[in-house]
């Protein structure tokens, strides 16, 4: 059987299709990958139509987050319009709303993906599209009559193949043209996130905590709190395999929960890493569990940033508006652990919180100018997925369009005051913070005019030098692998500097769907 994958988003790093995609091949699956960045066309272009043509897949699948929603409703119209294939969505906007997203395909996956989408190409090859499958995770949209089941039991994480850096097929569509990745992969390394540098992977899946901003909360209903993890064995293989590109110079572990692991798998992991793979890599960490002799012994294996969610300084919203129990106190002792490793620290804030005061949005400030430097921070705008405590509160209080998290990037924050002196706490004399760190009835003509000239200098050249520094001291002052990591950076940092917040390509993606708005206003429809 024929599987075709294809992501809208508008980079190449697509961990979750890749497991699709090897697991359907480990069962002897023929399968691609199509990247067709922020496709949102209303028309299916030749080329797009010619390459599934020459393929001819049996199903095809589409990976959505929720930003991408109306472009794959968009896809989806134009697939079946020229081909008789059936349909499946699955990703994490598909688990937050099955009942939407099968109105508009043919089968949905309501949760993880590698075996069901196997089960479905097996149904499909022995008992033929026209009978219903029933297939736990697979939802199916039988003419209008939907037929939902439920979840499949857990995925052994070490039941799955591992995944590579540029599987020989993955293809994307650029400049009107489709290109094998393989074959180009310094096309791939343009679309890739941080230029293609680094190998995104996983060692876990799952969380404990209950956020009421995250999407995690919901997804629990569907995974449960336990955290799954992989052997160090599974996570050295696969990294064996990606260390034979040359061109990755570091591992960008994306797990929510890497300290999950005990003492003995971490130890084990840093001998056998040091040993075969030896190259830097990036762990995110929970202010609240941060394990010192974890960090000390993750360090001496080659650790060199660590990204930690802060999300606020207020211990009210923290509290009582974010459901996590976490004190500022927490943060605080964390930052000074991963100040003493001396490994690069890049803290995540959480703004544009419509319950946040002007007084939490101070102390806020305060909080983060109290941290011990150098840092880097980094801001994401608040958004209320479907299902969680705060999304259910703020829709029940009419303080937000329950629809604007199909539409707006986390990223994509608003320019106010409060949030350019916060994004600055790093990096300018904590005395100017103060000065600057006033209520709006309080501040002069000055304060917002300094403020302004402040953020230029700040994004055009502080944040820049301090990062630089960061990762040459995280790196253990190599100034070798220093500038081959800037090198193979440089466009995504030039891309951030320029654009704000947004990456150019998320900027032509963010137009794209405005756009689509005036010229397709129906596809907005529900």
């Amino acid at each position: 059987m024929k599987l075709l994958l294809l992501s809208l988003q508008s980079n190449a790093s697509l961990v979750g299709l890749k497991y699709i995609a090897a697991n359907a091949r480990a069962h002897g699956h023929d399968v691609k990958i199509l990247l067709l960045p922020g496709y949102l066309e209303s028309e299916l272009h030749p080329v797009v139509e010619d390459f599934i043509r020459e393929f001819s897949p049996h199903l095809i699948g589409l990976g959505l987050m929720s930003i991408e929603f109306y472009p794959a409703k968009n896809l989806t119209r134009l697939l079946k319009e020229k081909f008789d294939i059936p349909v499946i969505w699955g990703g994490l906007h598909v688990i937050l709303k099955p009942d939407e997203c099968i109105r508009y395909t043919d089968y949905v996956c309501s949760g993880e993906g590698e075996n069901a989408v196997v089960s479905l190409l097996e149904h499909l090859r022995d008992k033929g599209r026209q009978a219903v499958p029933d297939i736990p995770n697979i939802w199916v949209n039988d003419r209008g009559n939907i037929i939902k089941k439920e979840a499949l039991p857990e995925v052994d994480l070490n039941s799955l193949p591992i995944i590579e850096y540029l599987p020989d097929y993955f293809y994307g569509f650029h400049k009107n043209e489709i290109y094998n990745f393989a074959k180009r992969p310094k096309l791939f390394r343009s679309y890739a996130l941080y230029g293609g540098t680094c190998h995104m992977m996983i060692t876990t899946r799952g969380c404990p905590f209950y956020c009421g901003y995250c999407a995690n909360a919901y997804t629990m209903t569907v995974f449960g709190k336990k955290i799954r993890k992989r052997s160090v064995e599974s996570c050295i293989e696969e990294l064996k395999l990606v260390k034979k590109d040359p061109y990755v110079l570091y591992i960008n572990f994306e797990d929510d929960w890497f300290f999950s692991h005990n003492r003995e798998w971490m130890k084990q992991f840093c001998e056998e890493y040091r040993k075969h793979i030896n190259l830097p890599f990036m762990v995110r960490v929970f202010p609240g569990v941060l394990d010192r002799e974890k960090l000390f012994m993750l360090r001496g294996a080659g650790l060199s940033l660590v990204i930690m969610g802060v999300q606020t300084g207020s211990d009210r919203v923290n509290f009582e508006i974010y459901n996590r129990k976490v004190k500022f106190s927490s943060v605080e002792k964390a930052a000074e652990l991963i100040s003493e490793s001396k490994v690069a620290p890049y803290y995540e804030m959480i703004v544009d919180n419509p319950y946040e005061t002007e007084e939490d949005e101070m102390e806020s400030i305060n909080s983060m100018a109290k941290l011990k430097r150098p840092y880097t921070i980094s801001l994401a705008h608040l958004t209320f997925f479907p299902g969680t405590l705060l999304t259910e509160r703020a829709v029940k209080e009419k303080i937000v369009d329950p629809e604007a998290y199909l539409t707006r990037y986390m990223v994509k924050i608003d320019k106010t005051y409060f949030n350019k002196l916060l994004y600055m706490t790093p990096y300018i004399p904590r005395l100017l913070i103060g000065y600057l760190n006033k209520p709006e009835k309080a501040r002069s003509i000055i304060h917002p005019i300094l403020l302004n000239v402040l953020f230029f200098i700040v994004k055009r050249s502080l944040e820049p030098a301090v990062f630089f520094f960061v990762l040459t001291r995280g790196l253990n002052y190599n100034i070798n692998w220093t500038m081959r990591t800037v090198l193979g950076n440089w466009k995504s940092a030039l891309a951030k500097v320029l654009f704000n917040f947004l990456g150019k390509s998320d900027m032509e993606f963010d137009k794209g769907l405005e756009l689509a708005r005036k010229n397709m206003p129906a596809l907005f429809e529900k």
